[in-house]
């Protein structure tokens, strides 16, 4: 009896204590969760080729080059990955706390900012050293800088744009709507001013990333080729008649076919809507040789070859093309045979060579192999993961979003991104959805604590449409 008095008693006091935290205490402990967790920063092959090129100053086009250019200063600073996982994490915890500020109290916005960041699904792939988050940071900075009463506030958003952009190509998808919903160049001008002027200023926020990395490229891979090659067998692997092997031969003529007999039965035999790479890596019966490493991209007679079959094939047969990417999309978001793939990095597929050679270490703590394999069951075991749920629930908020700018715009984003992957997705990997679940989350908490009265700061005339 006694012994159940005094856990009560160190229960109140705990508890107490917790919730009389400073909030930037709060934001530390998840901060320290995701350290613990992710310290110094896991990598997988696309992380080691950006460190590995930040420091010999190659910049390839096989990723966006801005993102080498980056972890080259970061990299001056402090060695290794963990000033990039400093960056990619900093700007999204804070951005997420001052987006929940809005409506909430200090405290309890921090508590709910902690309690969205350690969510499984939001936090996984902000541990490793991927574009995806590092975009995520800039663009939730970005939401609520856009956001701000005052006008240079609001056009260091737009320079958050510019690095979301400038770090992941198909960003463009997710800052449309946030630039053109939230951006205003002043407040109170009419809608007919307002959104053209949104329109401009994202365009200029576009136009300008694109260039930049552009500009920065010298070496250029044109891995659009790979994903070109992908769109061609995955659409002749859906037509419905055999066709002979000397259409297709035509039709690809100059594209350094490897194949010249059974041409569209081994375009079938390799075709997976869940990678493709073995149409150009395959031990055997590789169809093309393109480039998945180095720095040296196609020559230009293969790739205007590819170029023109790709249009062709696409216009000859529509449906099967369209076919071919509803079945990529359907494991995108978790429909098929794939399940949040790559949504744990693993890492037996990292040559040990380039590791050592970084001088980075190659293995993990006890503590992140337990806690990888603790998230690996909740893939497994639980929803938690499923795109498809995410984007259900995205179109069920949409209806009561639609008052709320800043809840509009953060699904609009969401489902933006998601959108681009219909057409360029070339792996289902979980990481290409991270920002749908991200927005999809946050928005369901402001939409609740607006309708449901939880929110103690509410502030109407900044975030009413």
């Amino acid at each position: 009896m006694l012994s159940g008095c005094v856990v009560k008693t160190l229960g109140r006091r705990v508890a107490k204590r917790l919730m009389g935290m400073p909030p930037l205490a709060i934001l530390a402990v998840g901060w320290a969760y995701l350290l613990v967790f992710a310290f110094p920063g896991m990598m997988t092959r696309d992380s080691y080729n950006h460190l590995s090129e930040a420091r010999e100053g190659i910049y390839t086009d096989s990723h966006p080059p801005v993102i080498n250019l980056i972890w080259a200063v970061i990299d001056w600073v402090i060695a290794g990955p963990f000033g990039m996982l400093v960056l990619q994490n900093t700007c999204f915890l804070i951005g997420l706390y001052l987006v929940l500020r809005r409506l909430f109290a200090p405290r309890p916005a921090a508590w709910v900012a902690t309690g969205i960041y350690v969510l499984p699904p939001v936090m996984v792939p902000f541990a490793v050293i991927w574009k995806d988050p590092l975009m995520a940071g800039f663009l939730m900075l970005g939401v609520v800088a856009l956001l701000s009463p005052r006008r240079g506030i609001r056009l260091l958003g737009l320079v958050a744009m510019f690095g979301a952009t400038a770090v992941r190509y198909n960003a463009v998808g997710a800052t449309l709507p946030l630039i053109v919903l939230l951006f205003e160049w002043r407040p109170g001008v009419r809608w007919f001013t307002r959104y053209p002027l949104a329109f401009a200023a994202w365009l200029a926020v576009t136009i300008g990333a694109l260039q930049l990395n552009k500009a920065l490229a010298d070496h250029e891979l044109h891995y659009w080729a790979s994903l070109a090659v992908y769109d061609i067998v995955g659409t002749i692997a859906h037509v419905d008649e055999d066709l002979p092997d000397a259409e297709l031969e035509r039709m690809l003529e100059g594209s350094d076919l490897l194949v010249h007999t059974e041409i569209q039965a081994t375009m079938r035999e390799l075709y997976k809507p869940t990678n493709f790479l073995p149409i150009t890596t395959h031990p055997t019966k590789r169809l093309w040789v393109l480039p998945v490493g180095g720095h040296i991209g196609p020559p230009k007679a293969q790739r205007d070859a590819i170029q023109r079959a790709w249009k062709e094939t696409l216009t000859r047969w529509p449906l099967a093309y369209l076919e071919h990417r509803v079945g990529v999309m359907t494991e995108v978001i978790g429909l098929g045979v794939a399940r949040a793939s790559g949504a744990i990095p693993k890492r037996d597929f990292i040559d040990q060579n380039i590791v050592t050679g970084l001088g980075l270490g190659t293995e993990w703590s006890r503590m992140q192999r337990t806690l990888s394999h603790a998230y690996r069951v909740i893939v497994r075991g639980t929803p938690l993961f499923s795109v498809w749920m995410y984007l259900v629930v995205s179109l069920l908020l949409l209806p009561l979003a639609v008052r709320h700018r800043d809840a509009l715009a953060l699904l609009s984003s969401g489902l933006g991104l998601e959108a681009t992957l219909l057409f360029f997705a070339p792996t289902p990997d979980y990481r290409y959805s991270h920002w749908l679940v991200v927005c999809t989350i946050v928005t369901t908490i402001l939409v609740a604590a607006r309708r449901h009265g939880w929110n103690r700061r509410h502030v109407p005339e900044a975030t009413e449409a």
